[in-house]
């Protein structure tokens, strides 16, 4: 459904009633009339930091690190951003930064911040993820760079967007994303409605102002108040479309680049409303995401320990047959929800984005067919961060930064009636192409369709005309950023180097290719960068 890393799991609110916001205001009107944006930390109250007088005076910051009370081996520090970069005298956020010394100290090269993906994913808490002895991805880095993390605006810890409450959270996963008449197509546009309207009911201005733009402005800042000439970044999955905007606005001030699982920041919203590229309406052709979900299925069948049987294609008529009886009856969890044809999707989806998960999959499978949904319910709950009946701010943050990213003009151009005419029809042959997930997908994504704002940046290729070589990643098999996405970026960058490792799921480095891992250890530390167009095999 959504180009998200799978990393870790991980509201702004308006002071009075007189300044809940019914449609998107700018920063300015908020100070005319007394009001301020107030971010929140996790559901609690936090005071607005002060603005500064002007966009010199962000820059002219200094971090001050202190150590941090959850963990001392961290430090912890805050810096201020303005909301809006046209008026950064009108009010500002506080985004809180984390830092992980350099073990050698003596051979420390600089500075690596990181972007784990989403958007909505924290870059805090990765960073955080460096001090677990057994993680073996940018814990590598930290013998010779300090690890700098923060959270984007909108993200965690940085006034997190906050869209529904928890059980209307459920109740909006819970909706029949496969209507068969218009009355269900009508109740798929309500709950739509329903959720971008409380995304601007909780989040006031703010959401106007947490487009992809807005973070690379605020990564700027984060690199001069840590004294830093140049960004050394490493971005998973969305942070590679936060690199690239990066390195075009600021050519000049780019360090090393790695951009692993590639985001073509030419694609609107509207990509979600469709199949992607491969999925074009060929004769006979399957989508990439049901032939992934049979390989799962062929993988298990060649075990003789297989749940599902060792006859792929009768387990893929039967999980097709699954949806649909769960769609017209959805079956228990063990935590109280019914799972229906949406969250099961969901679940069967999260399996499809790496390896690791395919044996979850098929027992959450394998319960499923005797009535237990609890299974599949746990790997959507991954996937939309969902933890002990709770969620993270990933999901709302997701679509606030996705729906700030298409044409200005063209928003709310298209009557409600026209845009699901256009969804039935496509939903017809996306049935066609995709058994599993077609129809489903047609309709569970089109909120940006609905969506309250009115989007800040139309999408567009960068080159980033006078920055470094930048190293880009992808697997083969990746369906949430596709090979062919990654091409198409390296093909528009002015100087970039693609690496392709032959791998099914999302995420290249850490995932398994030793040729991988090797090649980005040598660009961070030595600046090695290997040929264009290599491809890692093993």
């Amino acid at each position: 459904m959504f180009p998200r890393s799978v990393a870790e799991d991980r509201g702004t609110t308006v002071r009075s009633s007189r300044c809940v916001l019914l449609s998107v205001v700018a920063v300015a009107t908020l100070v005319a009339t007394g009001c301020s944006i107030t971010p929140s930390v996790e559901g609690s109250a936090r005071p607005s930091p002060a603005p500064l007088p002007t966009l010199r005076d962000y820059e002219a910051q200094r971090v001050e690190w202190t150590p941090c009370r959850e963990q001392r081996e961290a430090e912890c520090a805050e810096i201020r951003v303005p909301v809006d970069y046209a008026r950064p005298e009108a009010a500002a956020l506080t985004m809180p930064l984390v830092r992980l010394r350099a073990t050698n100290p003596a051979q420390r090269i600089g500075v690596l911040t990181t972007n784990p993906g989403g958007p909505g994913e924290s870059g805090y808490e990765d960073v955080l993820s460096a001090l677990n002895p057994d993680d073996t991805g940018l814990r590598k880095f930290r013998i010779r760079y300090d690890l700098v993390g923060f959270d984007p605006r909108g993200v965690g810890r940085t006034a997190p967007v906050r869209c529904l409450g928890d059980r209307a959270m459920d109740e909006y996963l819970a909706t029949d994303f496969t209507p068969v008449d218009d009355a269900g197509r009508r109740l798929v546009a309500e709950a739509h409605r329903r959720y971008a309207t409380a995304c601007l009911r909780n989040t006031g201005s703010l959401l106007g102002f947490v487009g992809t733009e807005f973070v690379v402005r605020d990564m700027d800042i984060m690199r001069s108040a840590l004294g830093e000439a140049k960004l050394n970044f490493f971005g998973f999955s969305y942070g590679t479309r936060l690199g690239q905007l990066y390195a075009e606005q600021f050519p000049g001030r780019v360090g090393r680049m790695v951009l692993d699982s590639v985001d073509d920041p030419s694609l609107t919203p509207d990509r979600w409303n469709s199949l992607d590229a491969s999925d074009a309406p060929v004769p006979g052709a399957i989508s990439a995401r049901d032939r992934l979900v049979h390989s799962i299925l062929e993988a298990c069948a060649r075990r003789e320990d297989c749940p599902l049987g060792d006859d792929p294609d009768a387990a893929m008529r039967r999980l097709i047959d699954l949806i649909d009886r769960v769609d017209a009856e959805p079956i228990p969890a063990s935590d109280g929800r019914r799972v229906g044809s949406n969250l099961a999707l969901l679940g069967i989806f999260m399996a499809t984005y790496d390896e690791r998960y395919w044996p979850r999959f098929e027992r959450a499978f394998a319960d499923a067919l005797r009535g237990d949904g609890t299974g599949l319910a746990e790997l959507a709950d991954f996937y939309v961060g969902r933890e002990d009946g709770r969620y993270s701010s990933s999901d709302p943050a997701f679509w606030a930064v996705e729906c700030m990213n298409d044409d200005p003009a063209a928003w709310r151009s298209k009557p409600e009636d026209a845009i699901l005419r256009d969804l039935a029809l496509e939903a017809e042959w996306a049935a066609v192409r995709s058994p599993l997930f077609g129809v489903n997908r047609v309709f569970s994504t089109p909120l940006c369709l609905f969506w309250p704002v009115r989007p800040t940046q139309k999408s567009a290729g960068v080159d980033a005309a006078g920055a470094p070589p930048i190293l880009l990643l992808n697997n083969s098999g990746d369906l949430a950023t596709t090979v062919e996405d990654a091409e198409n970026v390296a093909a528009t960058l002015a100087d970039a180097v693609l690496v392709v490792s032959e791998h099914d799921g999302h995420i290249a480095f850490d995932n398994g290719s030793a040729c991988v891992d090797a090649i980005v250890i040598a660009y961070l530390y030595d600046g090695t960068l290997p040929p264009d167009g290599t491809r890692c095999t093993d």
